[in-house]
């Protein structure tokens, strides 16, 4: 039998990213109750809905390689040079990009303890070495980031709002992590749940990034603006980075359709605002309800509430209880926070099942 070609070795430490669970069991007597991917919840409106249902597109032609109408509308919302935006298939595919292009062997990537798993796929798979910081009360640590920061570390990345546990750094905060870490180093803000963010000491972190040359910001379509399923993300980034990412950059990597639906949604201010009053109302509710439960909660600013149980049993025995009711939270073993579960926040009548089921489930297990 002939041997297997080998791989590249940077694979071998690497485990495949695990998404949110669901499934709808045909054998279920209970609707489907999805709050594991952190997506949104709302429907669009119907103005938004009937543009959609209008897309023509040409399935015989290529998409536009640079998303040309939908570079100006973000450019202009954003109030940002269009050079300076590039897109991605998702944040993800930005994410592989910027290691890719900035990081090999001997070169180090930087993230938080409770960062998202992405950052140190995307790290490992280009060949540098990932390097984590510890945390505290689950919010990113600016010096033990700092302590870790060395001449090999070329890429910090910060999830601001963090995923999977909904704190976030002040501007302040980032901009003291910026002017402290090495001059060679990369600072990345994904900024996947700033739309979310009605603190006011809160920042996307653009408007700093505008006045450096060392700063990306990521953006995606897959939380508040309601398109995961389209896999759409851009970033803000110094011209001199856009050309270095561009070289890498697959042609075609945003399809004509997520083109067409971003510049539509984007359109959509009463479905932002929507989004935003639905989110802080349910989001506060969830959190008060369960710490009526007797469970913490970790505060969140994010579309999610992230609950701590006093064990991994606790919680792993909570989240299967839900999943036999067809309600699907995630649970965080991949992040090595095995007594937390993380729950996206729902429609009202999702979050009352899951607040009538939780009651139910912690009554019989006590």
């Amino acid at each position: 039998m002939p041997k297997l070609i080998p791989y590249n070795n940077n694979l071998k430490t690497i485990k495949p990213y695990e998404p949110g669970k669901s499934s709808n069991l045909s054998s279920s007597k209970f609707p489907l109750i999805k709050l594991s991917s952190n997506e949104s919840c709302l429907e669009f409106s119907q103005s938004t809905i009937n543009k959609i249902n209008k897309i023509n597109i040409k399935l015989t032609k290529y998409p536009d390689p640079k998303a040309n109408k939908l570079r100006d509308k973000i450019a202009k919302i954003y109030n940002i040079n269009k050079k300076n935006i590039i897109f991605g298939n998702g944040s993800d595919e930005l994410f592989f990009l910027i290691c890719n292009a900035y990081l090999t062997k001997g070169l180090q990537g930087l993230y938080s303890k409770y960062g998202f798993l992405i950052y140190p796929l995307a790290i490992k798979a280009a060949g540098g070495k990932a390097i984590f910081a510890n945390e505290i009360n689950y919010k990113v640590d600016i010096k033990s980031l700092l302590r870790k920061a060395t001449r090999k570390t070329r890429v910090c990345f910060i999830a601001n709002p963090n995923n999977p546990t909904g704190t976030y750094l002040t501007k302040d905060e980032i901009k003291i992590l910026r002017e402290k870490l090495p001059a060679k180093c990369l600072l990345v803000i994904d900024s996947a749940y700033s739309e979310y963010v009605t603190d006011k000491n809160y920042s996307d972190t653009i408007s700093f990034a505008k006045q450096r040359k060392d700063i990306i910001v990521t953006h995606t379509f897959s939380k508040i603006f309601g398109l995961s399923a389209a896999r759409l993300g851009w970033a803000y980034c110094p011209k001199e980075i856009v050309e270095v990412l561009e070289k890498i950059r697959p042609a075609f990597n945003v399809n004509s359709y997520a083109q067409a639906l971003g510049n539509i949604v984007l359109d959509d201010k009463v479905f932002l605002k929507k989004s935003i009053k639905h989110n802080h109302f349910w989001k506060n509710w969830l959190t008060k309800e369960f710490y009526n439960l007797g469970i913490k909660v970790i505060p969140s600013v994010a579309n999610f509430v992230t609950i701590k149980f006093k064990n991994n049993y606790c919680a792993s025995s909570f989240a299967d209880s839900l999943e036999k009711n067809n309600i699907f939270i995630r649970k965080l073993t991949a992040y090595k926070m095995n007594d937390c579960l993380r729950i996206t926040v729902g429609t009202k009548l999702q979050n009352m099942k899951l607040l009538k089921l939780a009651k139910k489930i912690l009554k019989e297990k006590t």
